[in-house]
């Protein structure tokens, strides 16, 4: 019993921490839409 409650709790941690590092790597869109518009004006201005 012991050894399952701390696989469980090993468990419920690396689940968390995955969606903590998850929640850090989203980027706001204005950001995103910010980086769309210089990609596309990159791309027209060298063609």
């Amino acid at each position: 019993m012991k050894t399952f409650i701390w696989t469980l709790g090993g468990v419920c941690a690396a689940a968390a921490g995955f969606l903590v590092w998850q929640r850090s790597r989203i980027q706001p869109v204005e950001l995103l839409a910010d980086q769309l518009e210089h990609a596309w004006a990159d791309h027209n201005t060298h063609a």
